[in-house]
């Protein structure tokens, strides 16, 4: 199936939303999900992965930033660090399959944003 320009730039937009901080992260690939659900997978499979990805680390964020209210945050900033810095990797990684019109999920999520 060949991938149109259009689809590539809609999966682009919903994995370099984070970009966009605020909820934009979040509200950016659930929009472009829920519009192309079933009516393109590349584009929904690339918007549920990114949906799924930054939902999470944004959960993870939360509650580190809570438990560091009561001190004990303050030893997983290292570990929230590294997923930051994975996920910021993984999804330059996943531009440059979209761009080339391929399928990639995120590591450690695999099927889950499928």
């Amino acid at each position: 199936m060949l991938i149109t320009g259009k689809q590539k730039a809609l999966a682009l937009a919903a994995h370099i939303s984070y970009l966009f901080f605020g909820v934009g992260y979040i509200l950016v690939p659930l929009a472009i999900y829920l519009i192309y659900d079933g009516k393109d997978h590349f584009v929904a499979l690339h918007a549920k992965q990114a949906l799924v990805a930054q939902a999470l680390l944004g959960i993870m964020g939360a509650v580190v930033a809570g438990l560091t209210l009561v001190l004990v945050g303050f030893l997983l900033w290292p570990i929230m660090a590294l997923l930051g810095l994975v996920w910021f990797i993984a999804s330059l990684y996943d531009c440059f399959k979209v761009i080339n019109g391929e399928d990639y999920r995120y590591p450690l999520l695999g099927r889950v944003g499928a």
